[in-house]
């Protein structure tokens, strides 16, 4: 089978647009995959000597060779051929493929560059056989509605394949220092999000330019967009497939995660504080006023953060102090919390899900584990017992499938 490698090459030094495939073959019918250890040399000379073909649709190809974007063949006729892209591609993720290519061929690995799946209407960037499954591997460079990659991977599931995507790194997290950090993740950041036993949350990218694998891990929603998480970078020369999994914290990494956290909460309750504007008005100032808590006193028990965390875009300090002014006008205790009743409750928010149904619970059995059933209690919340939640509860154990 031959492998066929097409994209749209943007506009560059006022040339027009065109398709570009890594693959095509002479007249003998031999089929020629640029890579990168060939020379410029050999190929100028190629380009002048030898008829090239597309592979696919059989329409003449032209060999360029240039110095910016890499030696690729391009159609005479793009229109003509069923190979064709609705979107463009950038530079950088033409190379990306490539190299994604060339490390699965070197850890012997069945590999197809953009093989298209009529069935489907669907051409994953790559696509990695092993011995029992078909792995479409996409390389997102841009930034698309999270509506098209659940369509895409919706696509594959229902053809029995479970596919990866891997994120283009971000410039602006590509030179933060490796370790325990808080960072920003956007939606689009995170439809990419993958859960894993015992690294929790993790974000894979790859960085083309630097040959890099960044890994962001053990990821824990504070507020928005805000996460805490380790950064590990990895050099596709070490990488391995499946690809290697994060290492879990340490207890100097999880330690660091309580100061990160704890810090992130006393900003959250002091800007809530100073920066009001809406006076009583403000929901989480008006649960606190209802419950008799000043918010700079609130107990170390509310803005814990639990299994389904990510599903809330508040801060756990304003969803927690909401769901227990709820249970207090009712009447009940946290242990009176049912399944039946955080439906109720997460109607209240913003943009309610199933899954704040969970979290709801998972935040219950939190508290009544540890002696906490009403405002009442003070209950066991020390610095340590906060390490041993990352640990037990986020870090390690907990899986939130």
């Amino acid at each position: 089978m031959y492998l066929l490698f097409c994209l749209s090459i943007r506009k560059i030094n006022g040339e027009k647009e065109g398709e570009a495939i890594l693959t095509a073959k002479k007249e003998d019918g031999t089929i020629i995959t640029l890579s990168n250890e060939m020379e410029k040399e050999q190929l100028r000379d190629w380009r002048k000597k030898v008829n090239f073909y597309c592979p696919q649709c059989d329409d003449p190809v032209h060999l360029k060779v240039g110095d910016i974007v890499i030696p690729h063949f391009a159609h005479e006729n793009q229109a003509s051929c069923t190979a064709s892209f609705s979107e463009g591609e950038s530079q950088i993720h033409l190379e990306g493929k490539r190299q994604l290519y060339e490390f699965f061929l070197k850890n012997e690995q069945e590999v197809q560059l953009e093989p298209y799946f009529s069935a489907l209407s669907q051409r994953p960037d790559l696509l990695v056989t092993t011995n029992s499954n078909q792995v479409p591997i996409e390389f997102q460079c841009s930034t698309i509605p999270v509506n098209i990659i659940k369509q895409r991977t919706n696509g594959y599931l229902s053809a029995g394949m479970r596919p990866i995507w891997l994120l283009l790194t971000p410039a602006k997290i590509r030179s933060l220092p490796q370790g325990v950090c808080a960072y920003d993740f956007s939606k689009f950041h995170e439809s990419f999000f993958t859960y894993q036993t015992p690294e929790g949350l993790v974000f894979l990218t790859y960085n083309p330019q630097t040959k890099q694998f960044h890994y962001f891990s053990n990821l824990i929603h504070i507020s928005g967009k805000r996460y805490i998480g380790i950064h590990r970078v990895l050099p596709i020369k070490m990488q391995t497939f499946p690809f290697a999994r994060p290492k879990t914290a340490t207890s100097n990494e999880l330690n660091e995660y309580v100061k990160i956290y704890s810090a992130n909460r006393i900003k959250f309750l002091n800007s809530r504080v100073l920066l009001n504007r809406k006076g009583i008005n403000d929901p989480f100032l008006r649960c606190c006023y209802e419950l008799r808590i000043h918010p700079l006193e609130l107990p170390s028990w509310i803005g814990l953060p639990v299994p389904f965390s990510t599903e809330f875009r508040e801060h756990s300090c304003e969803w927690q102090i909401r769901l227990l002014r709820f249970l207090m006008r009712k009447g009940l205790r946290i242990s009176n919390l049912s399944k039946q009743l955080a439906k109720t409750f997460i109607r209240e928010l913003d943009h309610p899900s199933y899954n704040q149904v969970k979290g709801c619970i998972a935040y219950r059995d939190l508290l009544l584990s540890a002696g906490i059933d009403s405002l009442q209690d003070v209950g066991d919340f020390s610095d340590e017992k906060i390490v041993q939640l990352f640990a037990e509860r986020l870090l390690a154990k907990r899986n939130e499938d």
